[in-house]
Order: structure tokens, then sequence, then C-alpha cells
């Protein structure tokens, strides 16, 4: 199973490159991937294009760009159309950074040295690199500022082994940086050229999403008026110079926990106010000999499913899954859901311009809060079923064959326009398409599973993969079935 959450082609040349990084950098923001991470896609991506440019007998003109989900891990995955790279394997699994830094020769070390688990394939219409991504630190995120660099260096080493850090010795640079950047405390100095410590805090609290981010001053000046001054800011805590290691872990500690226990309380009060009554599911059955199966857990989450008949008598099926857990997705969740709805009242729109609608709301509202995972289903009258993927799990089809149907198009919302495709399956007797979020299975279909499945009845298969498939607790869980009747039936 893969899900692609990024996807966009580009013209490879010299030129282009800066624009493909910039590229990858601002998408990689709105996924809310780490800094390190983002450094790092640019970084093989801008290598191993120009490899592409510089050693292939004939460059590429066109490559495409993926970031992929798969089980626990994740993908950076690069087609291009150029000539077969035939050396590209072992030059890379051989390949070693300098001991000494040199001018040239540098790209593939690079590479390896980056993202070291990778595969390359060739096919009759592409070459095509996949990098396994190391997993995401989990670590809280502290930003610090300090204009001296010795005390940068000392609160890093103090710090380091536990947190993801961001250093920086100029307040504007910083800003530049929270502007884009998810964060969990900021540290700062109190007295800093240009700006100092309490116009840092207002300019902090004037940007989006950071107005109640936990904040800590730091200072040798310990003054009554200074201390006074600080505690009329806002802060949470004030730490006097010199610190001490142990002290500095046990104050950021429980700011970050004491911040973490208000969000906690303030959720669980407007969770009392999400009833049973607004279950994101609107579901209707379908026209013989098409049934259609729903499971879904919890009632109301992040997941929405959705179904319109067409003025022409064929059917839209919607599965959504709000990016994000908790009461961010539901509440997200529910927006996404009401905007589908108002685009679905119109009986005569097609899965192009449902896709092309949402893509251009969610593209201008410019959130990361607001990507969301979708699976648009459209099913003819005469049981095809064309299914338009757009950062979904791939769904599974079993009957006459077992596969998994692959083919997407990306998350919405990350560029102004996008390509809408589709992929067309022709149902016959006993087949069954399945679709499902993520909460529901991580991991490869293997093929002996997927046979395994094939062989339970055809009404039987939807229970089997909703009631035997081990489910992520932590993430809301939908599993949607057609399945074609084999029986024919008589009035």
């Amino acid at each position: 199973m893969s899900q692609i959450l990024f996807q966009r082609q580009f013209t490879l040349s010299y030129d282009n490159l800066k624009s493909i990084r910039k590229v990858l950098a601002d998408k990689a923001s709105v996924m809310e991937l780490s800094s390190e991470l983002t450094q790092n896609l640019k970084l093989v991506c801008s290598e191993y294009c120009t490899n592409l440019l510089d050693h292939q007998a004939e460059p590429a003109s066109r490559i495409s760009i993926s970031y992929e989900r798969s089980g626990h891990h994740h993908y950076l995955a690069i087609k291009d159309n150029g000539s077969a790279w035939l050396e590209l394997k072992e030059q890379l699994q051989s390949a070693e950074l300098p001991s000494s830094e040199v001018e040239n020769g540098m790209g593939l070390a690079l590479i390896r040295a980056t993202f070291p688990d990778f595969d390359y394939q060739i096919t009759p219409s592409h070459n095509r690199i996949r990098f396994r991504l190391p997993r995401q630190t989990t670590h809280k995120q502290i930003l610090i500022v300090d204009d001296s660099s010795s005390q940068l260096a000392l609160l890093a080493s103090f710090l380091e082994p536990d947190y993801q850090l961001a250093l920086f010795s100029q307040a504007s640079e910083a800003l530049v940086w929270l502007a884009k950047n998810h964060c969990d405390l900021v540290l700062a100095d109190l007295h800093m050229p240009n700006i100092n410590g309490f116009d840092f805090r207002n300019k902090v609290a004037a940007l989006k999403h950071h107005q109640m981010l936990p904040f800590v001053f730091l200072s040798g000046d310990t003054k009554d008026n200074t201390r006074s001054a600080a505690a009329q800011s806002g802060i949470d805590d004030f730490l006097a110079k010199p610190i001490t290691k142990p002290h500095l872990l046990s104050v950021l500690g429980r700011v970050i926990e004491r911040h973490s226990n208000l969000s906690a309380g303030f959720e669980a009060k407007l969770k009392q106010q999400i009833t049973a009554n607004n279950g994101h599911n609107d579901v209707q059955p379908l026209p013989f000999p098409l049934q259609l199966l729903l499971d879904q857990q919890p009632q109301v989450g992040g997941d929405f499913v959705m179904q319109r008949q067409l003025e022409n008598g064929s059917q839209l099926l919607v599965l959504g899954d709000q990016m994000g857990h908790g009461l961010a997705a539901k509440i997200n969740g529910s927006v996404c859901f009401g905007f589908i709805g108002g685009l679905l009242y119109h009986d005569s729109i097609s899965p192009e311009q449902l896709l092309t609608s949402l893509n251009r709301y969610l593209y201008h509202a410019n959130e990361a809060t607001s990507l969301v995972c979708l699976l648009v289903i459209h099913i003819g009258k005469d049981s095809t079923v064309t299914i338009y993927n757009a950062g979904m799990p791939n769904p599974v089809l079993l009957g006459s064959t077992a596969r998994e149907i692959e083919g997407g198009m990306g998350l919405l919302g990350l560029f102004e326009a996008v390509d809408v495709v589709g992929t067309k399956v022709q149902l016959s007797a006993n087949d069954s398409l399945h679709f499902y979020s993520d909460g529901l299975f991580e991991g490869r279909w293997c093929q002996a599973q997927l046979n395994n499945i094939q062989a339970i009845s055809t009404l039987q298969r939807h229970a089997y993969l909703w009631q035997s498939t081990p489910q992520n607790p932590a993430d809301d869980c939908s599993v949607l079935t057609i399945l074609r009747d084999g029986q024919e039936r008589t009035n």
C-alpha cells in the first residue's frame, strides 16, 4: 500500500533546479515536515537531478517527484524520461564522502550519506529511483535565540539529546523561520541588538498559529524591574544566567507539559459539544447488482463518507480522511464535509468539477490543517467504477483477480491547479472493491494476503477486513466496500 501525498512534474534543466528546490521547500512546510528532512529532500533532489543532467547518455527532459507513505515509512521517488543509467545502482552503493572537502564528485556520495536505502528501477516508459526516508524524530522542537555564539553552543549541548533545535543569533531570522515552521517552545535572550526580547515576544505572538506558543526568557539581567516587566509580558518563565543543565531541562519540561495539559483540557471541553448526531457519513444503498458496505470508527472523527446520485443515474461516493488526529481533525473534517456537501448539492456535478473546486478551496485556505486525503468514486450504471485517488491508500480489488488499484494525484490544495486522473475498474459477478483510510491498515499488502482474502465469499470480505486487520487506536478508521452480487434476482 502506498499513499501518494505529493506528486509534481517538472521540466529538467540547470536553470530550473532552483525552482524545483523552492517548490519542495514550500510543500514540505505545508505538510509539516521537519526543517531537517526538508533540507535533505532539497539536497538529494538537487544532487540527483544534476547527476541526471551530467551523466545520462540521453538526458531527461521531464522528471516527476513524489513524496509517498507506505506503512510506517515515507519515501521520496524521482521518475525521469531519459535513457537508463545502468551503472547508477552500483555507483551509489559504493559512493563514499572524501576525507577532505573537494570541489567535484561529491554528488552521489552526498545522496548515499543522506538517504542510503534506495531502489532503482528501469521500465520501458521511465526510470525510477525511490529513497526510503529516515523516520522523523518525535522530540519537541525548541527555537533558541541568543546573539552570543558561545551561549548558543552551550544551550545546544544541554538540549540536543532531548529536543530538536532551531538556533538563531538574530531575532529577525528566527521570525522568518517561525512563519513557516512548527515550534513547541521559544527560549530567547532578553537583551539583543535590533530587536530586544520584549519586542521579539510580541512579534511572535502576532504570528498566525503562534499566539499561545510557550515562551521563556534567559538573561543575566536579574533586576526586580526587569523581572517584573518580563512577568507582565505574559511569558511562561524567566531563567537567570548562568544556567545549569538540570535546571534548564526541568523548567522547559515543566512549561511544555503545562501547555500540553491546558490544550488537552480545552479540547476535552470542545469534544463535549460534538455529539453522535454529527456523524460524518451519509450513504444510501446502491441499485442491484451492486451493494455498499461501510464501517467507521469513531462515528464522529476526521474521516467522512458522502454520496450523491447524479442526474444521469450514476453515483458519486466520497471517502475523506482529514490529516491529523484528535480535535483538529474532527473540526476540519466538519469543514470539508460541509464544503463537499455543498458541491454535491448539484446533481450534475462531475468528479472532475468536484475535485477541481475542492482543490481551489483548499489551496486558498493555505493551512496545513486543511489538507485532506480523498477518494472520489464514480459508479456507472453498467457496474464500472472510476477511482480518483488524492492521497489515500490504494484500494483493493478482489474476485476474478486480487490486486491493489494503483495510481493517484497527490493531496489536493498543494497547487493552484490539479491534474484530475481516474482509474476505471469493471466489476464482474462476485467482485468486491475495498476502500479504506490509513487507520485500518498500515503496511504493504503481499500477494499471499490478497489471495487469502480473495478466497473468502464476496459478502464476508468486508467483515474480514474490518474485524481482523489490526487498527491504529490513535487514528480514525473507515472501510467502504462496493461488491457485485453474483446471483440474479427475480420479482
